[in-house]
């Protein structure tokens, strides 16, 4: 049993040196000058081990290379707790001449120790107590000022130096005793502990979920192998393990589910995060409302302050207890610490990643589609200036025609036809650059453009009113209607050998608006549609306009029967001060 001991442990370290040392080498990340040194020497020393253990030839070249890599262990602990402290020492030239002695004596003894020279036994001994006592005096002499996390680090470091020297010192008195095998384990710790005081990250990562679930599996392993006959083929064994090959993925994940649970505290898997984070985010009305979605969804999914720019440039010098991301294409997410000092993880930088990579997406979109909404209402205001250019010059031509004709028989008339004329034409000027009417000033202008075309065609056209007072201070775009009344005017009543009608009902149901224009003329062709209508036509003009203002909501309709033609629209009631705005 104690071999599998130190085969599952000899394995676990091994993997997780040789990760480390990959992370660190590929990715170019320093965290400081020695550290990444030490993690490659730690791992060729755990790997060699391991495969001497695993019945590989002990060649003397492999021999020499771990006997020289677990040297330079000692050496490289030291360094690693000189490094920080290296310009607040006393007489600094003295300290780094020391350092570089161990070095040399570390190698030298190493070597000695694989050529087989005579009394070398207790070399490692003296080198691991020179060490600690070291690290002990580096760490008592320093001057440098420490944030309480370097505190904790220091008494963590101090606390595993004076175990290692009374250690070494038992292992000086009685070489291959009880507590040979001691400072392997205290090299792990060392590298433990200041792995998670430099890159937390890294630490959970790597020891707590791969490591829990790798250590997991040796722990299985080393049992199955120490159940089955010494003699049992590999077959044997493999069919023997085949059950935890096929559930490895199930056990990984409730691990890793179990670990984030009830070590971590996380409320959601990266999964469900996700789901979360869309949901809350993907109705924002604007930027502003965006901003205020993703902020409150980021920081129950994460439970840690969050903050949310985006038009600021990433913050610099975060301090190693806040996470952020950058946001495309300018702007950042940024979570700071969590009140129950849990830190972020790996994990946490991932999904945070993959969440700015959606909040950028739909930042875009609210972007696209309020650029769109203004490029909307712009189209509109220049659709109604065009209507208006287009009804000016007709409708003033037929009107002045009017006047001429009654000037001479009913001169009263001609006057009140020059006064509503007069009216028409100073709604139009004032309301040049409104976009939104009280509903009751736009029937106004309407009653006054019928009365100049009653003047027009005199008996031959019959005008009525049916009028909800509810709905007059209601807004309504401006001059939404006059296009359907002149339409049932000159395709309706006009086109009538006898008597024509039209009539104007207005109605508040519901939180709605409902205008419609009747008339008694031959209706629309069978054919006829708006989108087949020409872009000048005023119902087209109007159906565009609507949609511009309320979206798919309202809709432009006509009915054709006996009786006449019948056109209405509905559209959602807005609120009075919405007529204090220019067409917003």
């Amino acid at each position: 049993m104690p071999y599998l001991v130190s085969l599952v442990i000899f394995t676990f370290s091994a993997l997780s040196f040789s990760i480390l040392t990959v992370s660190y080498w590929t990715q170019r990340r320093r965290p400081g000058t020695v550290f990444p040194v030490f993690t490659l020497v730690c791992a060729a020393a755990f790997l060699l081990n391991l495969a001497f253990q695993a019945g590989v030839p002990p060649a003397f070249p492999l021999l020499v290379a771990r006997d020289v890599a677990v040297g330079l262990l000692a050496p490289l602990m030291l360094h690693i707790v000189y490094e920080p402290e290296a310009h607040h020492l006393p007489a600094e030239l003295a300290w780094r001449i020391a350092l570089i002695s161990l070095y040399i004596l570390a190698v030298a003894s190493a070597l000695l120790l694989a050529f087989e020279q005579t009394g070398m036994e207790r070399a490692p001994a003296a080198i691991l107590l020179a060490t600690a006592v070291f690290g002990l005096a580096v760490r008592a002499c320093s001057r440098r000022p420490l944030p309480a996390a370097g505190r904790a680090h220091a008494r963590w470091i101090a606390g595993l130096f004076t175990v290692l020297s009374i250690c070494a010192a038992f292992n000086l008195a009685r070489p291959g005793g009880p507590s040979a095998e001691l400072p392997d384990y205290l090299l792990l710790a060392f590298f433990c502990v200041t792995l998670y005081y430099r890159e937390r990250l890294v630490f959970f990562d790597l020891l707590v979920k791969r490591g829990a679930f790798f250590l997991l599996g040796l722990v299985v392993l080393a049992l199955v192998l120490y159940r089955l006959p010494a003699d049992s083929s590999p077959w044997i064994c493999a069919l023997a393990l085949l059950p935890l090959w096929l559930l490895a993925p199930w056990i990984y994940s409730r691990l890793d589910r179990a670990i984030d649970r009830v070590w971590l505290r996380r409320p959601y898997s990266a999964a469900d995060a996700e789901r979360e984070f869309i949901r809350a985010i993907q109705g924002a009305s604007g930027i502003e409302d965006l901003r205020a979605r993703a902020v409150a969804s980021l920081s129950r999914i994460f439970q840690a302050p969050a903050d949310v720019r985006f038009d600021a440039p990433f913050p610099p010098g975060l301090d190693s207890r806040q996470l952020a991301e950058p946001l495309e294409p300018r702007g950042c997410v940024l979570l700071s610490a969590r009140s129950n000092s849990i830190p972020f993880l790996s994990d946490d930088r991932r999904l945070l990643q993959s969440l700015a990579r959606t909040l950028s997406v739909v930042l875009e979109n609210v972007r696209f589609r309020i650029g769109e909404e203004e490029l909307r209402w712009l189209a509109s205001r220049a659709e109604l200036k065009a209507l208006r250019a287009q009804i000016n010059p007709h409708f003033l031509f037929n009107a002045l025609n009017a006047i001429a004709g009654l000037i001479q028989d009913q001169p009263q008339l001609a006057d009140e036809t020059i006064e509503q004329l007069a009216q028409v034409f100073r709604y139009t000027l004032r309301k040049s650059d409104s976009e939104w009417v009280p509903l009751g000033e736009e029937v106004e202008f309407v009653a006054a453009y019928l009365r100049v075309e009653q003047a027009r065609f005199g008996d031959r056209l019959q005008v009525s009113f049916d009028l909800d007072p509810a709905a007059a201070a209601v807004p309504v775009p401006a001059m939404c209607i006059q296009p359907l009344v002149e339409n049932a005017i000159r395709h309706g009543a006009a086109a009538l050998e006898g008597r024509g009608a039209v009539a104007l009902r207005t109605a508040l149901e519901d939180g709605s608006v409902r205008v419609e224009v009747c008339d008694n003329g031959p209706g629309f062709p069978p054919e006829f549609s708006l989108d087949s209508a020409a872009e000048t036509h005023g119902l087209c003009n109007v159906a565009k306009r609507l949609r511009g203002y309320y979206g798919p909501s309202a809709r432009l309709c006509w009915e054709c029967g006996s009786r006449g033609t019948r056109v209405w629209f509905t559209v959602l009631a807005r609120g009075v001060d919405a007529c204090a705005h220019s067409g917003r």
